[in-house]
């Protein structure tokens, strides 16, 4: 065989070494309002992520951490998990890529500030189910709170994927629900079925949806029982 095959043969299987690498890390988005990330939970298993910084609204720049739960001095931040550059309103940064054990981790933005969230990394049966899923990736969660009248949340941006939603009841006298539809097209014949919650939400109480799997477009979301307006949620 001569050294220029040789050579091509190289070329070819580091390329592919490479391309196999870059597919095995997930990208995760998430997105940063003034005092509040959107995304208020993650579920994920063992492995190598890079997450997307957004900062949407926040008059100033912002960053992330993220850290063993309980361990969130600077000692033990996941520095990898640093954003590259600090992230301007109407801007988002990206971290490095951050390989993820099964345990409890926290994440927060200091600069914000924002309460410290859960993310949660479960084992590797939980990662081998994942993979049977058909291939899809894990649901992220999301949770709205519902007050008398609104949703906490007034808006949500998401990237297409699959998401949970849970949603509490805080404050509303009375069950509550949640509607997720197309945007112009809230009929009942219409509405998204995966989001309704599994159990009407009492006062003080929370119930999850169904996994809903989620296209670029714009749809809406709101609460016929408390009532509330339509809020707006952008999937790209």
């Amino acid at each position: 065989m001569s050294m220029t095959r040789n050579l091509q043969l190289i070329a070819l299987m580091f390329f592919g070494i490479v391309m196999v690498s870059q597919a095995q890390v997930n990208k995760i988005k998430l997105v940063q309002v003034p005092g509040a990330f959107m995304e208020t939970s993650l579920d994920l298993a063992p492995g190598d992520y890079q997450f997307e910084i957004m900062n949407k609204g926040v008059d100033h720049e912002v960053g992330f951490v993220v850290a063993p739960k309980g361990k969130t001095d600077a000692a033990h931040h996941i520095k990898e998990a640093y954003v590259t550059a600090p992230v301007k309103n109407g801007s988002s940064s990206m971290t490095k890529v951050v390989s993820l054990d099964a345990g409890e981790y926290v994440y927060f933005c200091p600069l914000n500030p924002t309460e410290q969230y859960n993310l949660t990394v479960k084992g590797d049966m939980m990662k081998k189910e994942a993979m049977m899923d058909k291939g899809h990736t894990m649901a992220k969660k999301i949770k709205l709170v519902q007050t008398a009248g609104e949703f906490k949340t007034k808006s949500l941006m998401l990237d297409a994927g699959r998401y949970q939603f849970e949603i509490a009841n805080m404050g509303v006298d009375h069950e509550v629900g949640f509607v997720l539809a197309p945007k112009g097209k809230t009929d009942a014949a219409n509405h998204i079925k995966e989001a309704y919650v599994t159990a009407p939400v009492k006062d003080g109480s929370s119930s999850m949806t169904q996994v809903v799997t989620l296209r670029p477009g714009e749809y809406v979301y709101f609460c016929p029982l408390n009532p509330t307006a339509e809020y707006s949620l952008t999937v790209k």
